[in-house]
């Protein structure tokens, strides 16, 4: 028996919610679908979902979050995009020897984005 699971949303720590949301609308293009006095945000940009989570006692300790595109070019389009914006951006579009094309980003808190294209793999059919 298969299983689809559907796409993962993951909780990304943040220290001042109202400055993260700010930073993931005006410099990562994301909209805010939701906010709760307790802390926690929804907040998306096309088929990617992040639940931004205030911590309010002990250290934030960053995530990485990782998204895949089918080529390239749209690799390239969302880094022109992101710097475009203001976004900070770690390190610049490149092939890497481990078969992907990535570049990276980073939050106002120190989670990174990692925008890649898997040029090794074989494309699965649908």
């Amino acid at each position: 028996m298969s299983t689809k699971l559907p796409a993962a949303i993951p909780q990304v720590p943040v220290r001042d919610l109202a400055r993260s949301i700010d930073y993931y609308r005006s410099r990562l293009g994301f909209s805010l679908d939701w906010e709760y006095e307790d802390g926690l945000a929804g907040v998306s940009c096309g088929e990617t979902r992040l639940f931004l989570d205030r911590v309010v006692d002990g250290p934030v300790h960053p995530v990485r979050i990782w998204l895949n595109f089918c080529s390239n070019p749209e690799v390239d389009a969302l880094h022109a995009r992101w710097r475009e914006l203001g976004a900070t951006i770690s390190s610049p579009p490149e092939q890497k020897p481990w078969n992907l094309y990535e570049f990276s980003a980073q939050d106002c808190d120190g989670n990174s984005f990692r925008v890649f294209h898997d040029t090794g793999t074989p494309a699965k059919e649908a």
